[in-house]
């Protein structure tokens, strides 16, 4: 028998920023976390530090950047640009009350998988680069069980469940900042196969 492959990813959503919670578009704009939220944080930072992880990874943005310094202040990462939030162009920094009058800004939230928003990126174009991150990262794997962390944003965690048919539309879950999504995956007839995911620290039923 061949030896048995198996991965565990945690995907964590970064800490909490003025501009989330003021409910505007932030996408790949470059806001830190506030000082005052980091405590929302410790619950990981403490169900995270007896794991055994042998890879990080985060996205270049700077609430990604401060999240994992965070939660493994004496570990380093590698930085990828394609784990950031999907671009919102124009709409960056603005919020719903700003934009509901805007007629593309409607017609985005009817079909935001086909619409782009002004000088933002595609859904497609999102989805494409979270998958050949993911994609990447699989053929990597050789050990028989790697541990991995991954600090990106809420709609890049959305997008990859839904790619893995975890979830069944882009909104089916509400991805919370500062929790893990630990996704785990087995090597089976030459493919990655997700077989089941749980919450850390858990705050729920196990899916």
């Amino acid at each position: 028998m061949g030896t048995f492959h198996s991965m565990d990813v945690y995907f964590v959503r970064h800490g909490i920023t003025r501009w989330n919670i003021e409910k505007r578009y932030m996408g790949h704009s470059d806001e830190r976390l506030l000082a005052q939220e980091l405590h929302t944080l410790y619950p990981l930072r403490r169900a995270l530090e007896n794991i055994p992880f042998d890879y990080y990874y985060c996205s270049d943005l700077k609430r990604c950047i401060e999240t994992f310094q965070y939660l493994l202040p004496n570990e380093l990462v590698c930085l990828d640009s394609r784990l950031r939030e999907i671009h919102f162009g124009e709409w960056e920094g603005l919020t719903y009350e700003d934009l509901k009058r805007d007629h593309m800004y409607q017609a985005w939230l009817t079909d935001f998988e086909k619409k782009a928003p002004p000088n933002g990126e595609t859904f497609q174009q999102f989805n494409d680069r979270i998958n050949f991150f993911l994609a990447e990262l699989q053929s990597r794997q050789n050990a028989s069980n790697s541990k991995i962390l991954i600090v990106t944003h809420g709609g890049v965690i959305r997008a990859l469940m839904k790619h893995l048919k975890l979830i069944m539309t882009f909104w089916d879950i509400q991805v919370k900042h500062g929790t893990a999504y630990c996704l785990s995956f087995q090597h089976q007839r030459g493919k990655w196969v997700c077989n089941s995911w749980s919450e850390v620290p858990i705050q729920g039923k196990e899916k």
